[in-house]
């Protein structure tokens, strides 16, 4: 890969350097053949009838289209077997002429009986082909392959060129018997199988050719190792599964020891898989391959070796830092600048001093405006890490999108699709933490509509996947399950792979968790919840602790919380764990449950996450209206977060503040009249009516709340009819969804 492509990926692949030579094998012989009858068929059109030809030979435009299309695939792919290759030559998409197909086969068995004298007449055809073709065979792939193969044939001895016959005439008796057991070869070459992506190959056994034959060239090698890198970078789903991809990984590796590219690929293979072990062990081969086997050492041999090592390198420290093994991380990053600067390699220098601030903790500054644009991947990548890192250390958010648009902006202009989707899935995680829910609903939803297409191909990576998981949270907190089922079945059928992406699984097992909890089966959200600790053991033990207080299983829920303040928290997770923490608190009669609570609605104002603010608000609205009997108080503190809480909220904090502010107007009339309190009770009903509506769409057993607080407040009232209404409501429910009595009355 160029220094021009290399600005544009993530993983940059090595330059082979000197290896042995390509072999000649019985399927590029075949592919010469092949060649040399259709240039014949040509000629014999061109001069019209002849005597061997009495009719007119018509060979049309599709014609030469399929054959083209079958020299591509021949010489771009590795060797096929025999029969496989005869089944193209039948297909209805790489068909050849019935007189070309015709005389091809004759040609094959002549070989048989002329003997040796059939290569050397080949030979020379080739030499007189590529002298009265010279203007066409200069530019082209057939003309290089030919030139290749005369050049190769040249240098070949007697000995040499007599194994390539003999191997040749096995090749195609192998074909041939394989043909005569099964007598319809092309049966399973059909239009649909054969209009495949490039990627997709079927599954061939390394046949036999000599011991210093390989089924791969490196031309060969190289294409498929650029091909399924650019696959995994940008549309995973399209690349081969990864059992196949490793058995032609290990063929190429077996054919060229000495291909760098192979090794990394076979990296990146691992990590898709999530074999760590593979990973490291192949990371470890790239270091032990010797490049410049065969060939003898230069300037340029060395340099091109130390460019070689040093994304190795790199991609060695990413893997140290993310198993938390910080002194190898930081050995490897200091290996890598070294030669980075060796090189002049400024991209890999800015990624090595990126990756090094972050284990040490520093900020990385911001690139200047007079950043060079052969370094603006790198750049961009630096971008979004800083956005991702200030959100978690206070940064304006003003300041944060006001750089996001630039980068979108300059991304745009490039059409750098992966940066464009990260930049866009970014900008939803953002609004997602400063708690404007509809906004990053729309950014999701831009991403998934707009067209991310250069150059024909179509961006599918990672960036589509967080915004579709994110999607699924947010239908899931809607309340509507069934929806968020459908977006997550299509998103694991987008991304078709083994495993399923850690972002689909967090989704699943959180959304699953979610909605047990609603309708509260303890049992089943605290397995969902165990599951979602291999991938997130943060949210893994804050649902655990959830779920502990709900069933005010309180020296449980203690535990989990402090073992999760322990640990380096988000700002987001760690106010989530106070203000359970203070729930905890409240269940022991212990008013520091306020003092709790103020300190999370600071850590709320500090970090600006403005709806995490508003949800201390409502809790400290609850503490002040059921235990200090404050109503006026917990009025003026729900009113703070009430309208960010309705217009961004989940259902379920939706109907709880619904709920709440309801209570709490009722509440502010308890010394008027009965009268008063009645109207003021009928007035507000509408507003219940809508707390206990949306509960009863996530099927939560919270709805029994609602009914018990209006039997209670109707009896008091003396309005027995209605008293008697929501007593027969509640009951209904009660035996639809029976609930222990202590899980009641629990504001979670």
């Amino acid at each position: 890969m160029s220094k021009k492509d290399s600005d544009n990926v993530c993983f940059w692949l090595p330059n082979q350097t000197a290896g042995k030579m390509d072999v000649l094998t019985p399927h590029k012989m075949i592919v010469v053949f092949l060649i040399q009858e259709y240039l014949r068929l040509k000629k014999t059109v061109a001069d019209g009838v002849t005597r061997e030809q009495p009719h007119q030979i018509e060979v049309t435009a599709g014609d030469r289209k399929r054959f083209c299309l079958l020299l591509l695939k021949l010489i771009q792919y590795p060797d096929l077997p025999y029969k496989d290759l005869y089944g193209l030559l039948l297909s209805p998409v790489y068909g050849v002429h019935p007189v070309h197909l015709e005389e091809f086969k004759k040609l094959m068995k002549l070989l048989k009986t002329v003997g040796i004298d059939g290569m050397f007449d080949l030979y020379h055809e080739i030499d007189k082909l590529i002298v009265d073709n010279t203007a066409s065979f200069q530019i082209g792939i057939v003309g290089l392959y030919l030139r290749k193969v005369f050049v190769t044939m040249d240098r070949m001895s007697f000995h040499e060129m007599k194994d390539l016959y003999l191997a040749t005439v096995a090749y195609y008796d192998k074909g041939m018997h394989a043909i005569r057991l099964d007598p319809c070869p092309d049966a399973s070459y059909d239009c649909e199988s054969l209009k495949q992506t490039q990627n997709q190959y079927t599954p061939i056994e390394p046949s036999d050719h000599g011991q210093l034959s390989a089924k791969w060239s490196v031309k060969q090698s190289e294409l498929f190792i650029a091909q399924q890198s650019a696959l995994l970078k940008e549309n995973e789903a399209k690349a081969l599964p990864s059992k196949e991809l490793q058995k032609r990984l290990n063929e190429i590796i077996r054919d060229r020891p000495h291909c760098s590219q192979a090794y990394f690929l076979t990296y990146m293979n691992h990590m898709r898989v999530r074999e760590f072990f593979g990973s490291v062990d192949a990371l470890h081969r790239v270091f032990d391959r010797n490049p410049s086997a065969g060939a003898p050492p230069s300037a340029s041999t060395v340099t091109a070796e130390g460019k070689e090592y040093q994304y190795p390198s790199l991609n060695l420290a990413i893997l140290h830092a993310e198993f938390g093994h910080t002194m190898l991380a930081r050995t490897c990053l200091r290996e890598c600048i070294m030669l980075a600067q060796e090189n002049g390699d400024t991209i890999c220098l800015q990624l090595a001093h990126a990756w090094l601030s972050h284990l040490e903790g520093n900020t990385m500054p911001l690139p200047d405006k007079n950043t060079r644009e052969s370094l603006f991947h790198a750049t961009a990548l630096r971008i979004l890490s800083y956005l991702r890192q200030g959100s978690f250390t206070g940064e304006s958010p003003s300041k944060l999108f006001g750089l996001l648009m630039i980068n979108d902006l300059l991304n745009s202009q490039r059409s750098m699709m992966d940066l464009v989707a990260a930049g866009i899935a970014e900008r939803t995680a953002l609004w997602t933490v400063y708690g404007k829910h509809e906004q990053a609903s729309l950014c999701a939803q831009l991403l998934l509509n707009v067209d991310l297409k250069s150059l024909g191909k179509t961006y599918n990576g990672n960036g589509i996947c967080q915004v579709l998981c994110s999607l699924v949270v947010r239908l899931a907190h809607l309340g509507e399950f069934g929806h968020a089922l459908v977006v997550l079945e299509h998103t694991k059928q987008r991304l078709r792979r083994y495993p399923q992406p850690r972002e689909v699984n967090v989704a699943n097992h959180y959304c699953n968790a979610l909605r047990a909890i609603y309708r509260g089966r303890w049992e089943e959200a605290k397995a969902e919840s165990m599951y979602l600790h291999s991938y997130d053991s943060t949210l893994g033990k804050l649902l655990l602790a959830y779920i502990a207080l709900a069933k005010q299983d309180f020296i449980t829920a203690e535990h989990t919380l402090a073992r999760l303040t322990n640990e380096e928290l988000e700002p987001l997770t760690r106010i989530r764990a106070m203000i359970l923490s203070a729930n905890v608190y409240l269940h022991y009669g212990d008013m520091n449950a306020i003092n709790e609570l103020k300190n999370a609605l600071l850590y709320a104002q500090k970090y600006h996450l403005q709806y995490e603010e508003a949800l201390v608000n409502m809790h400290i609205a609850y503490v002040l209206l059921v235990h200090l009997d404050a109503p006026k108080q917990a009025f003026l503190s729900l009113k703070d977060g009430l309208e960010t809480i309705l217009a961004n909220g989940p259902i379920y904090d939706r109907a709880r503040a619904l709920f709440l502010f309801a209570r709490i107007l009722v509440e502010m009339e308890q010394h008027s009249p009965v009268g008063k309190r009645l109207q003021q009770l009928g007035t507000l009903l509408p507003t219940f009516e809508e707390a206990i509506e949306m509960f009863e769409k996530l099927e939560c057993y919270k709805a029994k709340d609602v009914y018990v607080y209006l039997a209670t407040a109707y009896n008091e009232l003396g309005s027995y009819e209605d008293r008697n209404r929501y007593s027969y409501r509640y009951r209904l429910l009660e035996e639809q969804y029976p609930t222990e009595r202590q899980y009641l009355n629990v504001f979670l």
